[in-house]
């Protein structure tokens, strides 16, 4: 994957946080590998990736829609 908008999103309450990179690939592994090691600099996404567990995130391109 390349630059662009990402969603992490939690798939059991439908919340996400939403970023922007140039390597995708990645700031995925960063952010997974901090969330794991209860590192994460976003205390709301640690806190729910504490409770919801990992397995319940997905990492994607945001899609933007015109008005």
């Amino acid at each position: 994957m390349n630059s662009g908008i990402y969603l992490i999103k939690n798939m059991i309450n439908g919340k996400g946080y939403v970023g922007s990179t140039v390597n995708l690939t990645n700031r995925k592994y960063q952010h997974f590998s901090q969330l794991k090691n209860n590192k994460h600099h976003s205390p709301h996404l640690q806190s729910s990736a504490n409770k919801y567990g990992l397995k319940n995130f997905k990492i994607g391109r945001a899609s933007c829609r015109e008005r």
